[in-house]
């Protein structure tokens, strides 16, 4: 299975566990053999949600579920709250009106489920698994980027083409631009280390489109922001073939890729670099991406 599918099933198989017994990210991460990092990309990638929202979602979809079962009329909600994984009525109550917009109590006297829409246990498709070239391996020296910065989500991130076209009138009228090409860096927030989303509103990650800088470059555009590349070894993938095609490539790196060959993602910003042989007109072209790893073997 690829890290996103035994991930599904870890939760699955977990969905009546108490707090105390339901995994965590970390835990979830270790059951999978790879880091929390690594798991919550591509867990992301494979379905568009954060590890820990699904997780939520499924156990709060099937409280729903004994909610209004006959089968359940005997239990008081606190007893279903605490096989949801939750600690006290209060705090299931808060997550529950969160996720469906009425209290467990409303729904009990309701007595229906509709028109409530359930998160059902995802099914992963091979169809995702593409075939991709293999990586070159590059070190490469410290290297700073400018560009538009904002804070996503795994749901929210599909928001990230528009900001590609918000910092079009950019490249090419930065001072101290250097080479032609863009990236698309994904970092941890700004705020700190990579987060593991607790919850479904946390941010996980920071994404930054932009160009290449002197060191020297003086940034006063106060829309503009600097991240400072550390020296990395690099496993370079290349997508070719229209940029919609991407995910499907992102997707086998993670799920298939680096779980299979042993490689080791390393904890600092991964990012896509956009070359001449893009042409971001028709969004056809190669597209590099940069994934950093312990040094290989």
């Amino acid at each position: 299975m690829t890290p996103a599918d035994k991930a599904v099933w870890l939760i699955e198989t977990h969905i009546e566990a108490d707090a105390e017994t339901s995994p965590d990210l970390t835990e979830l991460a270790e059951k999978c053999g790879i880091s929390t990092r690594h798991l919550m990309r591509a867990f992301a990638v494979a379905t568009g949600m954060s590890v820990m929202r699904y997780a939520r979602a499924r156990k709060l979809s099937r409280a729903a579920q004994k909610l209004v079962a006959p089968d359940f009329a005997h239990c008081n909600i606190l007893t279903i709250a605490l096989e949801a994984g939750y600690t006290s009525h209060e705090a299931f109550s808060r997550a529950f009106r969160e996720c469906f917009k009425l209290t467990p109590e409303d729904l009990r006297r309701r007595g229906q489920i509709e028109p409530l829409v359930l998160q059902e246990c995802l099914r992963m498709s091979d169809h995702m698994i593409v075939e991709i070239e293999e990586p070159r391996f590059e070190k490469r020296n410290t290297f700073r980027v400018a560009g538009l910065r904002r804070s996503y989500s795994a749901e929210s991130s599909t928001a990230i083409p528009a900001q590609w076209q918000q910092f079009i009138p950019w490249i090419g009228n930065i001072d101290g631009q250097s080479g032609y090409e863009t990236y698309g860096i994904c970092t941890s927030p700004d705020t700190g280390a990579a987060k593991t989303e607790p919850n479904e509103n946390t941010v996980y990650f920071d994404y930054i489109c932009g160009v290449a800088i002197s060191a020297q470059a003086e940034i006063t555009d106060p829309e503009l922001s600097v991240i400072d590349i550390a020296p990395q070894t690099y496993a370079v993938f290349t997508h070719r073939g229209h940029i919609s095609g991407i995910r499907a490539t992102t997707y086998t790196i993670w799920n298939d890729y680096l779980p299979k060959s042993g490689l080791k993602p390393l904890a600092a910003p991964e990012f896509e670099r956009y070359g001449r042989e893009f042409d971001p007109e028709t969004g056809n072209g190669a597209v590099e991406i940069w994934i950093p790893v312990q040094n290989p073997a």
